[in-house]
């Protein structure tokens, strides 16, 4: 075992869960718990894959990717700077992304409604008629 895998072997132990189930799901060859889909942005295989080859090959370590759990950006960037990732293209995107506040180059506030539907849904009426007050203070459209 070279010194690179005996310091990701002990790295693997001192990280979050959600880490953990990623990193020895990619050892096994299986597919992550849903935690560790959700919580780093795996939307299809080719994110797995973007994530599989750099992590067997201990070029993404443990910390640094506990470090970027829930971070679609950072996420993106470290396997975009992996030399065994073979989808250099892909770009992650995380729920914790939208959280109002957050550091992060895709907040809440700088995605708008249009971008967030799907290019195939158009707007409903509904949705751009003004909300009316009533006497009792509810609102309805």
């Amino acid at each position: 075992m070279s010194v690179r895998h005996a310091r990701f072997a002990e790295q693997l132990l001192s990280v979050r869960p959600a880490t953990r189930d990623l990193v020895t799901s990619i050892l096994m060859d299986a597919w992550p718990n849903r935690a560790a889909v959700v919580d780093f942005g795996i939307d299809s295989r080719k994110h797995y894959e973007a994530l599989y080859f750099p992590i067997r090959e201990a070029e993404i370590m443990p910390k640094v990717l506990d470090a970027a759990l829930g971070d679609g950006p950072k996420l993106t960037a470290l396997v975009r700077d992996s030399e065994n990732n073979p989808h250099k293209d892909v770009e992650f995107h995380t729920s914790r992304d939208l959280i109002p506040g957050r550091k992060s180059s895709r907040t809440a506030g700088t995605i708008g409604l249009d971008e967030l539907r799907s290019s195939a849904t158009k707007s409903r009426v509904a949705d751009q008629e003004p909300v009316e007050k009533h006497d009792r203070g509810d609102r309805e459209r």
